[in-house]
């Protein structure tokens, strides 16, 4: 066999010097006709010889159209798991191998500005350098290109270019460096754009190196599907770097991508099962000016390094406006969840609304600074604007007229359409394994449908959301760590069963939203929050959990360093809070704070009277003074709901604070058995009920008259100025109600040191004599009046719709997770 093999590669070598063409690298499809002319006569000597040399190869190599059972190939599996893809069939023997027996040997060198035609199947080297020319594969075969120091070059067109095949291998030679350039503006409209391009299916292999610069658009493309299975790949690209239209799959390799586009990307849009990138493993360096891999359909990880750059990282990123801070809508009426109780107590029917006219003279003018201009809603009251509220003109940048949209224009501009996601999924990601670092301008990891993580570590630096799912977002294993986000968690529903997150978000730590505008005006929809297991720790300047819909925590150890401003709430749900198992501390403000209202297992709920210091440890011990817990929050707080199955029913237990422990700690969370006893003792309660309750609990709903961060209007951070004997009074043109003795009208026990910022306004949960909420033309409650104490906020409706449409979205006045007054 040696020996025919010998005659037949001396055979071939004489009518491969033939099929050299012309010197010239244009592309022009009469060139290339006119070369196949020229060299017909040699093809068609040469079929028995094909023939013979093709016999030769499947001696020596198994085909490439089957997997073979003996091969590492076999221990891929797909049971077991929630995606579609078949991978047991992804890669062949021949894939994977990295020996070959070698057709023949072009030395590139002799090849000068040449297009270099390959129409017969074979194995053939490639050494030497081709300055401005092609390599072109135009058969019904397979074709083995065996890189070995090769450089190729071309001006005017892709450098390799697979016309037809049956299949092509690039393989790089074990120590070799190799290098494949493309030009810009090629001369062959029909070409496409990149420095290795193939009309059918590719395979990249070997122990070498290659670096591909794509300077007309991409590096590697690919219109069929590209497997990669070993070697040291660097891609330049000024588009994408690295695309498969049917899939990407990738066995190992280690890939460095800098892209002006996405790094890799599967796009095929319209066959079933196809537009998806799976990854076994490698190692990954990319730097992508939008999406660091984007897959159609679904994206499968198994295992891997990956460190991925993308739309410039959060330096890029788009400031977003932190809920704005602005109090209820304008800064009217009703503080979010708090203000005045809209349910009886006794039996959660409505409470009698109170009647009377709008307080006289409230204040007008135009919108206080940062918040868009325009006409006040229906039923504002009007009067002059109070003393030292800004007036004129909105500032600069901002909105005006209508409610804002995500956009900074009124027109969609060609950079709002740009995705610039970390890891992005048209229908699946799935990542069981690996190791993460993430900077990205928008979301880290993305899905349009589901998302799980299975294991894997994870660090995490976000513009926008570190984890997003537009349905379903499950984590079972791993460690995330998420060290800046916008949101941290943000999916229709969530569910923790296992693994570490460490989360820090300026606003939402997690967040089950449907994007829609009914979660938004705080009715309860069909979005979940489950956390069953694992250690999760949130440090949150917005809500630490939040849910459209409902939450459940029933296992696990859940910490929560929640907001220090009253629009926000360490625990927020639209419909309600389950504490059944697991252990919970929740710290944060008071303001907009919400506790559990189904509990099987006891829960203790503590509001203070003034904020306690960041840092100040929290303890609280048993009626023998032995200790329970002890956590010390990160930031300022005055409100603490805490939740252990340490806690028994019918047991008196006491709140000690600014003690102090010996005892280890993480995120806060002391080790239990190392209290000093040496706390202020600060209340008590014996568990009689579920929920139970040390200091002014109930009223932890705050809001009232005004309520939000920075208010609007009458409302936010804003106390009613009073004289040097604690008397009301009020800038000209404002009037609190009074009696007809003249007297203002306050609630039982109205303290006005106490209107302040969300906790402000009529402490109690009541509302005075001489307000009325506004109605509508049926005199029914005009909700869409009464905007949440968090004012507005741009929220985008993730709900699978594309990033061009989401720049489209209306942003929603109030706090996309804040029920309205009432």
């Amino acid at each position: 066999m040696k020996n025919q093999k010998k005659n037949v590669n001396s055979m071939f070598a004489a009518a491969a010097a033939f099929m050299l063409l012309m010197t010239g690298c244009s592309l022009n499809s009469a060139e290339v006709s006119n070369s196949q002319e020229e060299t017909s006569s040699v093809a068609e000597t040469s079929d028995e010889l094909t023939t013979e040399l093709t016999a030769s190869l499947a001696d020596n190599s198994s085909d490439n159209t089957d997997a073979v059972s003996a091969s590492p190939v076999s221990n891929l599996s797909a049971e077991g798991v929630p995606y579609s893809t078949d991978i047991s069939s992804l890669f062949t023997e021949r894939d994977l191998r990295t020996d070959y027996e070698i057709t023949e040997t072009i030395n590139l060198n002799e090849v000068t500005d040449s297009v270099l035609t390959i129409t017969g199947e074979g194995t053939y080297e490639l050494t030497g350098t081709l300055k401005d020319g092609q390599i072109r594969i135009n058969t019904e075969g397979k074709v083995q290109l065996v890189l070995n120091q090769a450089n190729i070059s071309c001006s005017t067109g892709s450098a390799i270019y697979v016309e037809n095949a049956k299949k092509v291998f690039i393989t790089l030679a074990d120590g070799s460096e190799n290098t494949v350039s493309d030009g810009t503006g090629y001369s062959d409209e029909t070409t496409d754009g990149a420095a290795i391009y193939s009309a059918d299916s590719l395979t990249i292999n070997g122990t070498g190196s290659l670096t591909v610069n794509g300077n007309e658009d991409e590096g590697i493309t690919c219109k069929d599907d590209l497997a990669v299975t070993a070697g040291n790949i660097t891609v330049n690209s000024v588009g994408t770097g690295i695309k498969g239209k049917d899939y990407i799959a990738i066995y190992d390799g280690t890939f460095n991508i800098t892209s002006g586009g996405d790094g890799l990307k599967a796009s095929n849009t319209t066959d079933e099962g196809m537009g998806f990138i799976y990854i076994r493993n490698g190692n990954f360096t990319i730097n992508a000016e939008e999406d660091g891999m984007q897959a159609e359909s679904e994206l499968i990880i198994e295992n891997g390094d990956f460190d991925i750059t993308s739309g410039g990282g959060t330096a890029n990123a788009e400031q977003k406006h932190d809920d704005f801070g602005m109090g209820g809508g304008f800064g009217g009426f009703g503080g979010g969840r708090g203000g005045w109780d809209m349910q009886n107590s006794d039996n959660n029917a409505p409470a009698d609304m109170p009647s009377g006219n709008a307080p006289a003279d409230m204040p007008s003018g135009d919108a206080p600074a940062d918040m868009p201009s325009g006409d006040a809603p229906a039923d504002m009251p009007s009067g002059d604007a109070p003393a030292d509220m800004p007036s004129g003109d909105a500032p600069a940048d901002m909105p005006s007229g209508d409610a804002p949209t995500n956009t900074t224009s009124s027109e969609t501009t060609e950079e709002d359409t740009i995705s610039i996601k970390g890891i992005k999924a048209g229908s699946m990601l799935y990542i069981s394994g690996g190791s993460f670092k993430f900077n990205t301008a928008d979301d880290a990891l993305h899905s349009n449908n589901s998302l799980y993580i299975t294991g894997g570590e994870f660090n995490i630096a976000a513009g926008d959301k570190a984890l997003h799912a537009d349905a379903d977002l499950t984590i079972s294993d791993g460690i995330v760590n998420i060290t800046q986000s916008y949101e941290g968690i943000e999916a229709s529903d969530i569910l923790v069963s296992g693994g570490t997150i460490n989360l820090t978000s300026s606003d939402d730590g997690f967040n089950a939203s449907d994007g829609s505008e009914q979660g938004a005006m705080g009715n309860a929809v069909s979005c979940s929050l489950e956390i069953s297991g694992g250690y999760v720790y949130v440090n949150a300047d917005g809500d630490g959990l939040d849910s459209n819909g409902s939450m459940t925590i029933s296992g696990g150890t859940v910490l929560v360093d929640g907001p220090t401003n009253d629009g926000n709430g360490a625990l927020d749900s639209n419909n309600g809070i389950s504490v059944t198992g697991g252990f919970l501390f929740a710290a944060g403000s008071s303001g907009m704070a919400e506790y559990p209202d189904d509990a099987s297992q006891n829960v203790i709920v503590i509001t203070l009277d003034n904020y306690q210091n960041a840092n100040t440890l929290v303890t609280i011990c048993d009626e023998d003074g032995n200790e329970i817990t002890s956590f010390a929050p990160s930031k300022q707080f005055n409100s603490v709901v805490f939740s252990s199955d340490v806690l028994e029913s019918g047991k008196t237990y006491t709140l000690y604070l600014n003690g102090t422990s010996t005892a280890s700690h993480e995120n806060g969370l002391y080790t239990t058995g190392s209290y000093q006893n040496d706390g202020t003792e600060s209340g008590s309660v014996t568990l009689d009920d579920s929920v139970s309750f040390i200091g002014t609990a109930k009223g932890m709903m705050g809001g009232g008259f005004g309520g939000g961060r920075m208010g609007g209007g009458f409302g936010g951070q804003m106390e009613l100025p009073t004289d040097e004997n604690g008397e009301i009074t009020l800038p000209e043109g404002m009037e609190l109600p009074t009696d007809e003795n003249g007297d203002v009208i306050t609630p039982e026990n109205f303290d006005p040191s106490q209107m302040q910022g969300g906790q402000g306004g009529f402490r109690g949960g009541q509302m005075p004599d001489g307000f009325e909420l506004p109605t509508d033309e049926n005199g029914e409650i005009d909700r869409s009046q009464m905007k949440a104490g968090k004012g507005m906020k741009d929220r985008q409706n993730n709900s699978g719709q594309d990033d061009t449409a989401q720049a489209n979205q209306t942003a929603n006045f109030g706090h996309d997770r804040e029920q309205q007054a009432g």
